[in-house]
């Protein structure tokens, strides 16, 4: 149960991702999606998706706050991350055909959470 709010606690903060810009692959803009914390039921929450420069930056939105995500990759595709919610949490979020990602974020006990991404949707 702890390692479950502590999961949500940190997914529902605001979180920054940055990598370079040229190894990925994510379309900017706000992207929808939920969080399951292991055990518990998804929760919408929406990321910005911002490229600045030779950088892009992820943040999700959704109450009350977040921790940054570490050694982010995208490539292959696979979005992979890791972030310390009181535990290391290593996520590994597969393309989907629709260009959204899924998958599930494993803590150092082995429960496992999972994280939806969806892209905007093109006008």
């Amino acid at each position: 149960m702890r390692t479950a709010m502590a999961f949500f606690a940190v997914c529902a903060l605001t979180v920054t991702l940055a990598a370079p810009a040229a190894a990925q692959t994510l379309t900017p803009g706000t992207w929808t999606g939920t969080i399951a914390p292991p055990g518990s039921e998804p929760v919408d929450v929406t990321y910005d998706v911002v490229l600045e420069g030779d950088s892009l930056t992820i943040a999700i939105n959704a109450p009350p706050g977040a921790r940054p995500f570490h050694d982010i990759q995208v490539s292959d595709g696979e979005l992979k991350f890791w972030f310390e919610p009181g535990t290391a949490v290593d996520c590994v979020l597969a393309r989907q055909d629709d260009g959204s990602y899924a998958g599930d974020c494993v803590a150092e006990d082995g429960s496992a959470g999972q994280l939806t991404m969806v892209p905007p949707k093109e006008e």
